[in-house]
């Protein structure tokens, strides 16, 4: 259990995120921080870092507890001696192992059209995000000692866009979260499979913040995958019935929309292991862009005409960069974890 999540729903829940700092003594981060998350990303900005190696993250099957915690729906993987654990290394983490400890989903409402993810790509915020949260194994014992420690966590963060069909792990937690309507209420995934909710690609975005949640230590390096996965608008909707109360009351308090509010990066470099200038873009002679274009960061003004979700979410006044909503067969070529 995260600390936080057993007082946040008495004061956060009211006066919101922007007043965590202010509310208990460990959270002053939250206020005072210089390097907070999420942030958005602006592709015209990335630094290739051509040292940036692919993320390794194991394809393990694990037993985990999935619990509403009023706040958030949160998956923590157990960690028991006779079923392997999930380690995560490589890119940023190196030369480090980290642990794999808990996934949380962040959504918005289907049926208001309210879009759920923590980051967003030029400024456009999408239907969802999971992040799988790991600890730093090779240097503390356990996530609680690692969460207020120096590179003490790795965020790996996937964008989640609407599509025919979901993805089948997501799917799965999809069905498991009709168990977890209410707050406190927790179910047993006994064969999940984490590495499954990932995109086919091997490349991110990088950068040093902290923790979306009370008390918002600056101990995170942050990994945005490039492509994402999707989820239909049914099964979105499924996500909108998680409630932050214990039980059913006659006028219901919805979980959505749950996402901290966008931080500055005050500097911060943001690099990417997109070797952004290798191909030239011949997408429009207006607009030239060194983007590799088969990325999903790219600049393509012609996007909207074969991308419904993102003319829906946001109509462009000029070159538009943000995460291509490219099938994942389309990337296969791209490399997978």
């Amino acid at each position: 259990m995260i600390p936080w999540l057993l007082t946040a729903c008495i004061y956060p829940c009211v006066i919101g995120p922007d007043f965590w700092g202010l509310l208990h003594g460990d959270w002053r981060m939250c206020t005072a921080g210089q390097m907070q998350s999420p942030v958005n990303i602006d592709p015209s900005q990335l630094l290739y870092d051509p040292h940036l190696m692919p993320i390794n993250i194991e394809g393990n099957i694990v037993e985990a507890v999935f619990e509403n915690t009023g706040q958030l729906p949160v998956v923590t993987v157990k960690d028991l001696p006779n079923r392997p654990t999930i380690n995560i290394t490589g890119g940023p983490t190196m030369p480090y192992r980290y642990k794999l400890h808990q996934i949380s989903v962040h959504f918005g409402r289907a049926d208001e059209g309210e879009k759920g993810s923590e980051h967003t790509v030029d400024r456009v915020r999408f239907p969802a995000e999971i992040q799988l949260l790991a600890y730093n194994s090779a240097l503390y014992p356990n996530f609680s000692v690692a969460m207020t420690s120096p590179r003490g966590l790795l965020a790996v963060s996937v964008i989640v866009d609407i599509g025919k069909t979901t993805s089948v792990e997501l799917r799965r937690l999809t069905v498991a979260s009709q168990s977890i309507n209410y707050k406190g209420q927790t179910t047993n995934l006994t064969d999940f499979q984490p590495s499954a909710l990932l995109p086919k690609t091997s490349h991110y975005v990088t950068y040093e913040g902290s923790l979306t949640f009370p008390g918002c230590h600056e101990t995170v390096t942050w990994v945005i995958l490039n492509n994402p996965i999707y989820i239909t608008n049914d099964d979105l909707q499924i996500w909108n019935e998680m409630q932050k109360t214990e039980t059913k009351q006659p006028e219901p308090s919805y979980m959505t929309p749950a996402y901290r509010p966008l931080k500055s990066l005050n500097g911060r470099l943001v690099r990417t292991n997109i070797n952004v200038g290798s191909k030239q873009s011949t997408v429009s002679s207006s607009c030239p862009s060194n983007v590799y274009v088969e990325m999903g960061y790219q600049a393509n003004p012609g996007r909207n005409k074969r991308n419904d979700s993102v003319s829906r979410r946001y109509v462009p006044t000029s070159e538009v960069f943000e995460i291509d909503s490219i099938r994942p067969d389309d990337v296969s070529k791209a490399g997978s974890f």
